[in-house]
């Protein structure tokens, strides 16, 4: 803004008055020191009343040959000069050192505060193409591509200016540019380029803070015409599966790839295997990655206030956790390296108090694994997390034990046993990631902090090293419900370097008090790397006391009447400037609801109305319109994804430990059991009923069902 930062001295009209007014009372005081010489006579006495009554003739004894002469006889006349001179040497050195001194901002004394004008919401929006925005507020549109923003006005330019001209244009000479570094250039020759900075338009990144309380509208008004745009890629997260469930046949019809991560009903998910995005994109296991999953873990399992107390527990059950990781992701299979996995290896331990000489299942498998290869991670966490004693190990069990028990529950087990959501897709080409989370329960919301985590570190992982340094879509992070959705670690360091890997985040939120009770310590951060900040209304007073400071001050006009009232009444008028808030706390509370406040960075905050989503021109793409016929239903509306029938997950895979059933060797006959398997190039002809016909009923109860494990083709 012109009128912001360090102003540049000029010198003021008054300045300029003062002076001209010395150099007009000079002459003046000049001439009335020669009239007083007149008046002397030979005496030299001065006679000012003599003066005054026969102040004509003097007048008319004056001329300039006298004058100069009683300036060189040193009379009057020459004492005024100089007394003149210096009286008004004085008066104007003080008068500019005064204004040197002082600044005056005419109107804006106490705050330079104002809403944006249409030409400075036009500066950040590429009006040739409204497809190339993000959509902030109904005529508040942020650029997307800044590179088609500049060739659309190119092209755009070029037209309006056939149109002016006709005439064909005769060709510019060319230029050569030297590149020679020892050519001398002056000052001025590169201060005077630097008037072009003035056309360069806000350079912004994409970061968003969206706040409004409940019922204003933020997936109305703001996520749901966003959607509509097509112009990215999008991770949604979805409070209740509304929006998947709105928005994404329409996404369908325009090409993108639906994928969902349902924490509210599991049965109806892709499935996510926080151990799937462990490796680099090299394949290989990045130890870092481990370490953070377990991080998350810990993070966003730890019981409600309870920040304090020993941090030992907590650091032993980090140091359990990541003996029994490592050692999945070294020894087990691809089915086996889940969280369920490592539920089931805890199982294998066991530690009587008095007796810890004795080994459990899970020494020996470790045992075997030192053979193998001693410098093993998961063996050195595992020798460190042995180093404590008997009770302290139970205790330190039990603890991992209860920090896992979601992942005995079957819906948990089958959610994360496997991956197909293939997170590292989602900046390769256009997809659309819906995180439906439970609106009011947050117990499983630790996977959901968890994906994110790994998104982050998978995208920018894969845009450094296959797309050398930016992913071929723009990812955005629509992140509704943000105070659901678990703690994700460095979220603030993201925030401040994704914009360059092509990820936006926008955050949105109730108010400030959630963002604050998350992240007690540096949550000022999210609002300085998030350079859009918009406003749909609210009653929190501490988030309406931020928004107000940051609106800032403007100066007005104060006007104070005055009146008495009696026989003898007066009334007196009196002016004067004050500061006031550009928007009060009652104003900002008592806002309607079909206004908004977008504040971008580098220009004044806009006061304007919410996009109404009806007016975009895929609305009808929506079905909002639909209406159903005799007959039907709104399940039969044809624009709607119905994720119930589009979206299952798939179940673990269960494995049975035949020796539990069947003893091989020397033992004894009444315990063996004969297993029958058909082989045959054509249908089985034999029934599941005579496989089965000798195998024991707890085998059987295993394989009802699955006569096909039995055949093979």
């Amino acid at each position: 803004m012109a009128n912001m930062g360090v102003p540049e001295k000029k010198i003021s009209p008054y300045f300029y008055a003062v002076t001209v007014g010395c150099v007009i009372a000079m002459p003046i005081v000049m001439f009335l020191g020669y009239l007083l010489d007149l008046s002397a006579g030979d005496n030299g006495k001065i006679q000012i009343f003599e003066l005054l009554t026969n102040s004509e003739e003097y007048l008319e004894q004056a001329s300039i040959g006298g004058f100069f002469s009683a300036m060189l006889h040193g009379g009057m006349t020459a004492k005024a000069t100089i007394i003149g001179f210096f009286a008004s040497l004085i008066v104007i050195m003080y008068v500019l050192m005064g204004d040197g001194k002082r600044y005056h901002r005419k109107g804006s004394e106490h705050g330079s505060a104002r809403w944006g004008s249409k030409t400075e919401k036009d500066i950040i929006a590429d009006t040739n193409d409204f497809y190339n925005n993000v959509i902030c507020a109904s005529d508040i549109m942020l650029v997307l591509d800044r590179k088609k923003r500049d060739k659309n006005e190119a092209q755009t330019g070029k037209k309006k200016s056939e149109k002016k001209d006709k005439k064909p244009k005769q060709e510019k000479k060319t230029e050569t540019v030297s590149h020679d570094t020892n050519i001398k250039v002056s000052v001025k020759d590169i201060v005077s380029q630097s008037k072009e900075a003035a056309k360069i338009k806000p350079m912004l990144n994409l970061n968003q803070m969206i706040l409004g309380g409940s019922g204003t509208g933020k997936s109305r008004f703001f996520v749901k015409p966003n959607l509509l745009m097509c112009n990215t890629s999008y991770i949604v997260t979805d409070p209740s599966g509304e929006l998947v469930q709105a928005c994404g046949q329409m996404l369908i019809n325009h090409g993108y790839k639906i994928k969902v991560f349902n924490l509210n009903d599991m049965k109806h998910s892709s499935n996510y295997n926080p151990f799937h995005y462990l490796r680099d994109y090299n394949g290989e296991i990045n130890a870092n990655n481990v370490i953070k999953m377990i991080n998350v873990f810990m993070m966003n399992t730890k019981a409600e206030g309870a920040s304090g107390g020993d941090p030992f527990w907590d650091d032993a059950t980090r140091l359990l956790l990541s003996a029994l990781s490592f050692l999945l992701i070294e020894t087990g299979t691809e089915e086996e390296q889940n969280f369920a996995g490592v539920l089931d290896l805890i199982h294998k331990a066991k530690v009587i108090e008095g007796k810890e000489e004795e080994k459990s299942e899970l020494d020996l498998i470790f045992d075997q694994r030192k053979e193998a290869d001693p410098k093993a991670l998961s063996v050195q966490y595992y020798d460190e997390f042995k180093q404590a004693a008997g009770k302290t190990m139970q205790s330190i069990l039990i603890s991992t034990t209860t920090k896992l028990q979601y992942f005995k529950l079957p819906d948990v087990r089958n959610l994360t046993c496997t991956d197909n959501i293939h997170l590292e897709e989602v900046g390769d080409e256009h997809t659309a990631l819906f995180i439906v989370i439970p609106s009011s329960d947050t117990t499983y919301n630790f996977l959901a902090a968890m994906m994110y985590t790994q998104l982050f570190d998978t995208l920018y992982d894969r845009a450094i090293n296959l797309y050398k340094g930016r992913l071929p879509v723009h990812v955005r992070f629509l992140l509704d419900e943000f105070a659901n959705l678990g703690k994700i670690p460095e979220i603030d360091k993201i925030l401040a370097t994704c914009r360059k890997f092509e990820i936006s985040i926008q955050i949105i939120l109730q108010n400030l008090s959630q963002l604050k009770k998350m992240y007690k310590e540096g949550w000022e951060e999210f609002g300085g790397n998030c350079d859009t900040m918009i406003y749909l209304g609210g009653k929190d007073q501490f988030t309406n006391e931020y928004i107000s400071k940051e609106l800032g001050k403007e100066t007005i006009d104060q006007q104070s009447i005055n009146q008495t009232k009696g026989k003898q009444g007066s009334s007196s008028y009196n002016n004067a400037i004050l500061g006031r808030e550009l928007a009060t706390l009652d104003e900002l509370s008592a806002m309607d609801n079909n206004d908004c406040i977008v504040m971008v960075r580098g220009l004044p905050p806009f006061f304007t109305h919410k996009f109404d989503i009806s007016n975009h021109p895929r609305y009808a793409e929506l079905g909002e319109r639909w209406k159903p016929a005799e007959g039907q239903t709104e399940l039969d509306n044809p624009y709607i994804y119905i994720l119930e029938d589009k979206m299952f997950t798939v179940p673990e895979t269960e494995y049975i430990e035949l020796t539990d059933f069947i003893s091989t060797g020397d033992a004894d006959e009444a315990n063996m059991v004969e297993v029958r398997c058909v082989f045959s190039d054509e249908e089985p002809t034999i029934t599941e009923e005579e496989i089965m016909a000798d195998v024991p009923y707890e085998i059987r109860k295993k394989f009802k069902g699955c006569t096909e494990l039995f055949t093979a083709a």
